[in-house]
């Protein structure tokens, strides 16, 4: 029996991964993050903002990210807490990434890395 639950849930997945941006219910974990984090200054509503904006982005781009990158941030956006379109776009955009980098190409907006310098140190001079 359980093995067809997986399978269940899988192929569900997979249809919502190909038929567009799946609708996430995000207000309860932005209401349980907006009574969290009153001290620090982040609210329900400036978490719904940035869940919509992500949205927004997961509609622009949704159709460059591939099926298994969407079926597997799917999934791990629905195990465990409340789902976020934060979440997933970040999880589809280091898939695609990591993708990109183990062929060796460059990152669009990857700039040439500089070393780390510890701040009030002065870099070596060359000889």
């Amino acid at each position: 029996m359980m093995p067809f639950a997986a399978f269940a849930l899988g192929s569900s997945l997979i249809m919502v991964a190909s038929s567009g941006v799946p609708t996430l219910n995000v207000e309860p974990s932005c209401k349980a993050a907006g009574a969290a984090g009153l001290m620090m200054g982040r609210t329900a509503d400036s978490c719904m903002n940035d869940e919509k904006a992500a949205r927004e982005d997961l509609v622009k781009t949704w159709s460059t990210f591939s099926a298994d990158d969407k079926t597997h941030c799917l999934s791990m956006v629905s195990t465990g807490g409340g789902p976020s379109y934060v979440e997933l776009l970040s999880c589809l955009e280091m898939s695609r990434d990591a993708k990109k980098i183990a062929q060796g190409r460059k990152l669009e907006d990857q700039s040439t890395p500089q070393p780390y310098q510890r701040p009030g140190r002065r870099q070596p001079t060359p000889r």
